[in-house]
């Protein structure tokens, strides 16, 4: 039987640390920035909208996709819509997807983290198994139906 190991408050600050990471280069409009289009979809975790979190696109630059990671807020009915260095969209091309989400918002910096809502794994965008393409000139609509049981 496998069993997932609890979220550490120590862990969660960690993502928080490599999603800024990620996401700072991006967070100011550059003349560089490489073409966008725009990616809105829904969450959903098995079968249902996954009711808050954030989720992002990291530019695989494995399949030539380079850039800034694009991020978006998951509301209450699991709609995201993703923007890039203030850019409504994400750049063009492939991406890996990291979805993250709490049972709850931590009540402050010293309180233990909440449960996580989703299975961890899909925290980070190496290990989520979530993949995207964002195409050129279209509205993208990319869903991801998350699973919480065996894959």
């Amino acid at each position: 039987m496998i069993t997932a190991k609890p979220v550490t408050w120590s862990t969660v600050v960690v993502l928080c640390g490599c999603l800024a990471c990620l996401i700072l280069p991006g967070c100011r409009r550059r003349p560089d920035l490489p073409p966008v289009a725009k990616v809105s979809g829904v969450v959903t975790l098995d079968g249902k909208p996954l009711p808050r979190g954030t989720i992002q696109f990291v530019p695989d630059a494995s399949k030539g996709t380079e850039g800034p990671t694009a991020v978006g807020t998951i509301d209450s009915e699991g709609h995201y819509r993703l923007k890039t260095a203030g850019v409504e969209g994400a750049i063009v091309g492939f991406h890996k997807v990291g979805v993250y989400a709490l049972k709850q918002e931590p009540a402050d910096e010293t309180a233990p983290p909440p449960p996580p809502l989703i299975p961890p794994k899909y925290f980070n965008p190496e290990t989520s198994g979530l993949r995207a393409e964002v195409i050129a000139g279209q509205e993208n609509e990319i869903d991801f139906p998350l699973r919480s049981g065996p894959q």
